[in-house]
């Protein structure tokens, strides 16, 4: 955790950035011999930040989609799908902490479950879920793609793992006015709380219970400058 002195200094921050962008992508396609096939573009544990999503705590991301493949690589057998397949992926194991959400995103996804993807040219995104996990550990899920059509034959299971995010959000200061200042602090660290004391040392830690607005990728939180000290502090429940 860190904490700020109000007033003192005018605090600059470099935002800790996502361990994986958009791009990022399971690409489906099909061996020459018909059947499904997974690859992918990204190196694995992908690492995973804090939930911004609501509802859904631990660390999460919804950006890592599933794509219909539009490259054929005949060296890897690796060709693209006829319009005439209907997939889906079937969740063939989970380990402990490691959620996916089903394609309703009312629920996790029992073992077995089906998540629907649809006809080429599809590009769904499943929300991934560490509910409950250790940063440095690996989560997994394993899963296999059918289509319903029967053009072709299941996938064999493949496994992507996940880690949580070694995440330290960083609070900023900047005086806004002659009698006001204004915290940020980023999205990612959604479902943090912000608390207050007049000693960094002390035990008297309060919650602020000002609601912060969002404006892109931060948290912000306008303050009335007072003449009494104050440090600023985020923390996970």
């Amino acid at each position: 955790m860190k904490v700020f002195p109000i007033f003192t200094s005018l605090m600059l921050a470099v935002m800790i950035s996502s361990a994986h962008a958009e791009e990022n992508a399971i690409h489906v396609g099909r061996s020459a011999a018909g059947q499904l096939k997974f690859t992918v573009n990204f190196p694995l544990p992908l690492e995973l930040l804090p939930s911004v999503f609501p509802g859904k705590p631990g660390y999460a991301t919804g950006d890592l989609g599933i794509h219909a493949a539009d490259e054929e690589n005949a060296t890897n057998d690796f060709f693209i799908l006829t319009s005439t397949c209907d997939l889906r992926f079937v969740l063939v194991a989970k380990t402990p902490g490691m959620e996916v959400w089903n394609d309703t995103g009312t629920a996790h996804m029992a073992v077995g479950e089906n998540f629907f993807i649809g006809p080429p040219f599809f590009d769904t995104h499943p929300l991934w879920n560490i509910v409950s996990g250790t940063t440095g550990n690996v989560y997994s899920v394993t899963l296999k793609l059918q289509d319903v059509n029967g053009v072709y034959a299941d996938s064999a299971p493949f496994e992507f793992s996940f880690m949580p995010l070694d995440f330290h959000p960083v609070l900023q200061l900047a005086r806004s006015g002659p009698h006001s200042a204004t915290l940020r602090w980023p999205v990612e660290a959604n479902g943090w709380i912000l608390e207050s004391a007049n000693s960094p040392t002390g035990s008297a830690w309060n919650v602020v219970t000002n609601n912060p607005s969002l404006n892109g990728t931060n948290f912000f939180l306008n303050l009335p400058a007072t003449h009494t000290q104050q440090f600023f502090r985020l923390r996970l429940p």
